[in-house]
């Protein structure tokens, strides 16, 4: 068990960036899927814009934004509250950044046509635990519905 620990930390070690890289990824795609599952549903059209923008964002190939959709459905499931997810993105990105975020999530509550009140509500916590103003919340919703 020593040995797997050892072997664990090396390769922490060896690829840190590689690894906060994918951290980062992984609370963003699972603030997209916590917007994407609170109406109940888990449309086509707002997977679709996830998937869109998390390969624009981090630069990666469907083939891994589907898994780490998959892995972030699993955290999101396994997770107490959003916190653990929103402090990473607090650490991660400047102001600016989380409100393009904020923005990214609200398109995804309104690709299916349809903002649930408790998406809007999901999204109202997301952005007092992002350390975003009211201002900024709004701002963010009024860019999602220009793009």
């Amino acid at each position: 068990m020593i040995r797997a620990l050892k072997q664990m930390w090396a390769q922490a070690a060896a690829s840190p960036s590689a690894t906060k890289q994918h951290d980062v990824a992984l609370a963003v795609a699972a603030l997209m899927t916590e917007v994407m599952r609170m109406d109940g549903e888990a449309d086509a059209a707002e997977r679709a814009h996830i998937v869109g923008r998390l390969e624009q964002r981090f630069g990666l190939d469907a083939t891994a934004v589907h898994r780490l959709i998959e892995d972030a459905g699993r955290e999101t499931e396994e997770a107490l509250d959003l916190h653990q997810f929103t402090s990473v993105v607090v650490k991660s990105f400047t102001t600016e950044e989380r409100i393009q975020i904020l923005a990214d999530l609200w398109q995804v509550a309104m690709a299916d046509g349809y903002v649930d009140p408790y998406e809007e509500q999901l999204l109202r916590r997301i952005a007092e635990l992002m350390g975003l103003h009211h201002s900024q919340f709004i701002r963010a919703k009024i860019s999602a519905g220009a793009d």
